[in-house]
């Protein structure tokens, strides 16, 4: 069966062992196009967008497998040139679950802020629209390093929830069963955490990064679904629905 993989560092330590040995095909793509993949039966199971598993519930099956955080996410985020926020944030095209989590952020915070949707995708692009951009995956991450960060978006849904924010859920089509899949995922992401130390060195390498941070940043994503995981996508999705976004 063919797996698919986020084209960013948040799926790196998950996927290592599975790329290091060859235990699997994997197709790496954006969040958003491993969807289509899905969809047309290029691939067979990957991380999908949580706002694209919601809106596709009755066609789509979910796994164990996911992207989240309990608290700060570290590349979700809300940038600027200045110290605060802005009333127009641009939002990156990349962006599916972020875009609708920020709308609702804003609402329930009762923030006077517009959303404004663009074709852009890097943080240098989205601020020469407005003060403010929604970034996500890598490019949030070096916009970090450069940028000020006004909002992490993981950190602020827990401040208002209490609950994690599951970014990213595996998923097939409902007629495919990829539970092997899953728990192939699930053991590659034990074994990153069994040999941490060389996934990070691995990791240093490749995306030319500071270890302190991909330490951190490793450590602070959730890769499995929990039952306070699975209830923090439930009040996402009541919130979308409340919103109507859904």
């Amino acid at each position: 069966m063919k797996i698919g993989k986020f084209g960013f560092l948040n799926n790196y330590l998950p996927y290592y062992w599975i790329e290091k040995f060859g235990k699997a095909e994997v197709v790496e793509d954006s969040p958003k196009n491993l969807a289509k993949h899905i969809e047309s039966g290029k691939i067979d199971y990957a991380p999908v967008p949580s706002f694209y598993l919601l809106k596709n519930k009755e066609r789509l099956r979910s796994y164990d497998f996911c992207i989240a955080s309990k608290g700060r996410v570290l590349s979700v985020l809300v940038v600027s040139n200045g110290r605060s926020l802005d009333n127009k944030i641009a939002v990156t095209s990349e962006s599916m679950t972020s875009v609708n989590l920020l709308r609702i952020i804003i609402e329930e915070k009762g923030l006077n802020c517009k959303v404004i949707p663009t074709n852009e995708r890097r943080a240098t692009s989205l601020l020469r629209l407005c003060g403010c951009a929604l970034v996500i995956g890598d490019e949030a991450i070096k916009a970090r390093m450069v940028y000020n960060v006004v909002m992490d978006l993981g950190e602020e849904w827990f401040d208002l929830t209490g609950y994690p924010m599951v970014f990213g859920i595996s998923a097939s089509l409902k007629e495919v069963n990829a539970r092997e899949c899953d728990e192939l995922i699930n053991k590659s992401v034990d074994w990153g955490f069994e040999h941490f130390e060389e996934v990070v060195t691995n990791a240093e390498r490749t995306f030319k990064m500071p270890r302190v941070f991909l330490e951190e940043y490793f450590r602070t994503l959730v890769y499995k679904m929990g039952p306070k995981e699975r209830r923090g996508l439930e009040i996402f999705e009541e919130l979308c629905r409340e919103h109507g976004l859904l």
